[in-house]
Formats: C-alpha cells, structure tokens, sequence
C-alpha cells in the first residue's frame, strides 16, 4: 500500500537559458528600436526643415543675386540717361551724336552681359545705338505697352523676356525715360541684358544635391530659367518657356507680336501645373515651402520659393523628397543592421552565459532527483517491513486471547477440582477408604498441576503481552517513520518540480 500522493506536473515553460537569451537581447535591443523609432518620429521632420533652410538660403542668395544684378543695372541706366551728350543728342543736337555713342560704349562696358545700348525719340523711333543696330522686337522696335507706360511715369522699367535663337541666350531690355532739366521728354534709353549669368545659377543647381533643380517664374507663368540637364548646352530644357497654366488670349497675341520667349522658333505653350498656379495666384499668402509632384516629373520635390524684389520673378529650387530623407532612411536601414547582429551576438551570448549559470542548477536537480528516488525505494521497504511486522503483532494478539481464554478456563476447571476435592472429603466415611484415599491423593495432585501450570499460563502471558506491547511500539514508530520519509520523498519532488519549472528542464 503507498502512501505517497504525486501532484500534477505542470505545463512546461521556457527554460531559464532561453529566458536569459531573451532578456538579454531585450536589453539590447530595445535601446536601437527606441532610436529607430526617435529617427523616424524626430529625424526625419528634422531632416526635411534642415532642407527646407538650406534650400530657403540656396533661393534666397540667387534671388538676391537677381535682385543686386538688375540694381546694378538700373543704377547705370539711370546715370547714362543724366550724361550731357545723351540728352542734348535726343534734344536735337547732332553735334553731340559721337560723343553720345561714346557714352552708350562705356554704358556697354560696364558689365559684359550688356548685348546692346540704344537711344529712341519720344515715339519710339531709333536714334542711336552701340555696338550695332538692335533687332526688333517681333513687330516693333519697342512695343507699344511699353511707350505709353515710359510717357506716364518716370521710373525706369523691365520688359518680359527675348530669346534670341543664334546665341541661344535670353534677355530682357531695361528701359528709362530721358528727360532735360525741366522735366521736358527727350525720348527713351534702352539697355539689353543677357540673362546668361541668371541661366548659369539654375543650370548650377545640380550640384547643390543629386536630382536637385531650379526655375524662374515670371509673372505671367512662364518658366523663363529652367536647369538644363545637357552639359553641352546645346539644346533647351524641356520646360523652359512653358507656362505652368494656359495663357490668357490677349497675352498670346502679345507673345506673337512681341515674339516673347522665342515664340517664332519655339511656340510658347503650357506645361500645365496645378500647384504653381496656386501658388502664383496666392503670392504672398502662398507658403514659401511646400511638396509637390511638378510638372514632367514622376517623383515628390521638395520645393522653396522666394520672390524677387526688383522684377516680378519667383525663384524656385526643388529636391528630390527621396534624396532629403536618404540620410534617414539610410540611419534606419544601418540601425536595423546593427540591431540583427547584436541580436544574434546577444542570443549566442546568452545561451552561453545562461548554460553556464543553470548547469549547476541542472546537476543539483539531477543529484535531488536520485536522492528522492533513493529514499522513495527506502520508505517503500520500510511501509513493506512495517506492514509485515503489524500482520505479526496482530496474530499474537490473537494467539494471545487464546492463552488468556484457556488459562481461564484451567483456573474455572481447578476451582471446580478442589470443590469436589472438598466434597469427597466430606463424605469420606461412606467410601472404600483405600480407593477413596488413593482417588483423593490424584485429584489433589492434579489439581496441584492444574494450579502450576495455570502458574506458567499467566506467566507467559504477562511475557507476551509486554512483547506484544513493545512489538506494536516499534511497529507504530516504523509506520510513522515511512510515512515521515513518504512525506519528505514528495516535498522533495515538490522543490524539485519547482526547480525544474525555474530552469526550464
């Protein structure tokens, strides 16, 4: 019969190896996720303004290069129109037309991208000009917009933009008023500026970052600078001198006439673009940073616009959204490298360490398992031993009930021989006295014998009593005993069970 009661094992766990792997690739790991996840939440929009700066300061510094080019030449404009020889040349004195030339030569070489000096009477008509005749401007020699606004005011002006076709150049005229001393029109000073210095800035913008590219909006839409990817330059940008939306018919009358933008050889048309639109249509409230996919693109840019102070021009730099966030992703992708192979490095590491730290958790195990084995096979002989001891006990009990039951009836049986003993004694005068006598001295001595051995009985009873009271002592010491050691066989299983659920085995 056992007495040991075995508790259900429970369901299995990681081992404590695995367990320390994964903390320990936990801790390691944690920190770069934490990184990654700051790059992409804090890096990220962090990259895109840096980019928005420097591609605010990239715009702004040619804007105002734009803006300190047409100073410059407005500045010159307006200190030829006061020479002498310029205005009494225009007043009607020809004796003063060389020395005027001469005046529009230094004008000329004041800047090289200077093509053409020119004087015209109040109607527009040619009077002189250096280094040779200008060409027309399609049907006019100055268009008739501008001569009305030159006679109602007196501020030097800018005209929209020439393509000249043999120099593959573009250029504008800038325009003043000539007047005597007392405010009286003389007629009109003309310089025309090649626009080469402002094309090579755009053009230049390639390398400010791959992909990376410029405009020049004027006011009327037209992309009228335009990076130009062929480093022979020998052809055009796609988009230059495309409008970003269809042009009104009256300002497509007006490219045909004046041949804006080089309409004869290169028809003006649009390149339509939605966002540019807007923004021209909002101006100043427009952002000056924004996202969009432009025109004959297929990627997102990054754009920055500035606006130019002396001339109705907007500067545009755009740049690849991907080249922007390259630095970033470029941060993830080697976070996450370095993330796997401190993961890999970290799970060896510990698998090596957590072995090291349960393999004498594992021999005690072992070493508890073969000890409760050991003292699970002694208390079971010890319950067997103790079984067979009390099956002992209990047969002498009965062995013993049945000497106290027999010395009990010898000790009724003497009673009653001495009883009668007492009676033949009694009626001794009736008998054959020889027999009587010889009967009387056997019954007396059987009954003396009787007496004896009942003596003997009581004897070996107390004896075996005491043995059998020591006996069930002992038996119920061996009883307590295996049930003690049964008792301590299953803690022991407990500790070990609990042992095994910590390491995992």
């Amino acid at each position: 019969m056992s007495i040991s009661q075995h508790a259900p094992s429970p369901r299995r766990r990681l081992s404590l190896t695995a367990r320390f792997s994964a903390l320990l690739v936990l801790a390691v790991v944690l920190p770069l996720l934490i990184t990654v996840v700051g790059s992409e939440l804090i890096l990220r929009p962090t990259l895109l303004s840096q980019a928005a700066t420097e591609m605010g300061n990239d715009a702004q510094v040619h804007a105002q290069a734009i803006d300190s080019l047409f100073i410059a030449r407005l500045q010159n404009l307006g200190y030829l129109r006061q020479f002498f020889a310029i205005q009494k040349y225009l007043s009607g004195d020809e004796t003063y037309q060389l020395q005027a030339q001469n005046e529009l030569a230094l004008g000329y070489h004041l800047d090289t991208n200077y093509s053409n000096w020119s004087l015209f009477d109040p109607q527009g008509k040619l009077r002189l000009s250096y280094p040779a005749p200008p060409g027309t401007r399609g049907k006019y020699t100055i268009p008739p917009e501008i001569i009305d606004q030159l006679h109602n005011s007196n501020r030097a002006m800018t005209s929209d933009v020439y393509y000249d076709d043999n120099t593959h150049m573009a250029f504008v005229d800038i325009y003043a008023s000539v007047t005597s001393t007392d405010n009286t029109l003389l007629g009109f000073e003309r310089s025309t500026v090649k626009l080469s210095e402002i094309w090579t800035a755009v053009n230049n913008e390639t390398n400010a970052v791959p992909g990376s590219y410029a405009m020049i909006l004027d006011n009327h839409g037209v992309r009228i600078a335009y990076t130009n990817t062929d480093t022979t330059l020998t052809t055009l940008p796609q988009g230059l001198f495309k409008s970003v939306a269809p042009l009104s018919k009256d300002f497509q009358q007006r490219v045909a006439d004046e041949n804006l933008y080089g309409n004869d050889h290169r028809p003006v048309t649009a390149s339509a673009d939605s966002t540019l639109t807007t923004i021209l249509q909002q101006d100043a409230q427009a952002p000056t940073t924004f996202q969009f996919t432009p025109a004959l693109q297929n990627e997102a840019f990054q754009a920055y616009r500035v606006k130019c102070q002396t001339v109705p021009w907007t500067y545009l730099v755009l740049r690849p959204v991907n080249t922007i966030t390259k630095a970033a992703n470029q941060q993830d992708f080697y976070l996450l490298l370095i993330a796997a192979v401190i993961t890999l490095l970290a799970a060896l590491v510990g698998l090596v360490v957590g072995r090291s730290i349960t393999r004498p958790i594992l021999q005690s195990v072992s070493s508890l398992l073969a000890s409760s084995q050991m003292l699970k096979t002694q208390a079971s002989r010890e319950q067997v031993k103790a079984t067979e001891q009390k099956w002992i006990v209990e047969s002498s009990q009965v062995g013993l009930k049945s000497v106290q039951y027999y010395t009990e009836a010898a000790s009724v049986a003497a009673h009653r021989l001495n009883e009668m003993s007492g009676e033949l004694a009694q009626k001794w005068g009736g008998l054959d006295i020889q027999r009587a006598q010889q009967r009387l001295a056997e019954i007396i001595s059987t009954a003396n014998y009787i007496e004896k051995a009942i003596s003997h009985q009581e004897k070996s009873s107390k004896s075996l009593s005491t043995a059998i009271r020591i006996t069930t002592q002992v038996t119920e010491q061996l009883v307590e005993g295996a049930t003690s050691a049964n008792e301590a066989a299953s803690q022991l299983e407990t500790v070990i069970e609990q042992l095994r659920q910590v390491v995992g085995k």
